[in-house]
């Protein structure tokens, strides 16, 4: 079954779904192996074909191109060469090397009380992660009779990092609204936790 769409601009085909003759084309084969024939041997040492509907050509595997890529670069030598050789990891940016994540909350039964190094590529969910234990905390404390959890939100930081350029996650921050009642009263309490 093929799924496709037709706008203004012509019908779409899906490039993973076989077409009309290439479907042909496998009968063929099949049935020529079925009434006898020779299959025919893969050939080995050449280059890997893509393909769609359209157009048929000779890739280079992702090893050559990111070879091709870091030649382009070592070739180039300047500031803004060498920090893009940091961006894509070519070479190691060693601000993210030795970046230190700590809590800056008065929970005590969190994680990162001591600094502690989050790859920049984890950090988004290491963060996120340190952050619901701050919301499990309000949950928990909102559940007592005393105290209902009016509301819980959660929000990133992200920062560039000045020497090599990327956007990663550098904090998250923990909303929360707790109202605790006092004999009777209601009274609002709001937290931070970073």
């Amino acid at each position: 079954m093929m799924i496709g769409a037709v706008s203004a601009y012509g019908s779409y085909s899906s490039i993973y779904a076989p077409s009309g003759a290439t479907m042909a084309a496998r009968s063929n084969a099949l049935h020529h192996d079925v009434n006898g024939g020779s299959a025919v041997a893969p050939v080995s040492g050449a280059p890997e074909v893509y393909s769609n509907a359209q157009t048929v050509r000779v890739g280079r595997s992702p090893d050559d191109l990111r070879m091709q890529r870091e030649n382009a670069y070592n070739m180039m030598e300047s500031p803004a060469t060498e920090r893009m050789r940091k961006r894509l990891g070519i070479e190691k940016c060693e601000t993210c090397e030795n970046r230190k994540y700590v809590d800056g909350s008065d929970e005590a039964d969190v994680s990162f009380k001591a600094p502690g190094h989050i790859d920049p590529d984890a950090a988004p969910s290491v963060v996120m992660a340190h952050e619901r234990e701050h919301v499990a905390n309000a949950v928990q404390e909102g559940n007592r009779p005393d105290a209902k959890l009016i509301s819980a939100s959660v929000s990133l930081q992200t920062s560039i990092c000045p020497e090599c350029g990327r956007t990663y996650v550098s904090g998250g921050l923990t909303k929360t609204t707790i109202r605790h009642s006092v004999d009777g009263s209601d009274l609002d309490a709001k937290k931070q936790n970073n």
